[in-house]
């Protein structure tokens, strides 16, 4: 009974590695791309864009209410200390959300302006 199996597992291994050509497993390895997939890689990353543009302006909306209550001189001084506070991340998450578009925008400049 395990001589049995054993021939049966060299036999399919044997065979398995016969219709498994070196030109079959390179052309699975490399994928082909048509100029379609491409072309939906820019629009994602220009909808992304555009996603991050809105993101910035609504930071800079909030960013200003923030410094127009602060300039009208009507808070506390604990509300005046959570402000300040919340104006700094926001203005540090504009940063980091204008850094990431820059980038994308790079890529894009790299990849899709041809």
């Amino acid at each position: 009974m395990a001589k049995r199996r054993l021939l049966v597992a060299v036999v399919a291994v044997v065979l398995g590695s016969l219709t498994a050509t070196p030109a079959a497993l390179a052309e699975e390895a490399q994928p082909q791309r048509d100029r379609g997939d491409h072309r939906a890689f820019c629009e994602r990353l220009q909808s992304k864009a555009e996603e991050l543009r809105a993101a910035i302006g609504r930071l800079e909306a909030m960013s200003d209410m923030i410094k127009r209550k602060i300039a009208s001189g009507e808070l506390t001084e604990e509300q005046l200390i959570r402000a300040r506070h919340a104006l700094a991340q926001i203005e540090e998450k504009q940063a980091e959300l204008k850094a990431k578009l820059q980038r994308l925008l790079e890529i894009y400049g790299a990849r899709c302006r041809r």
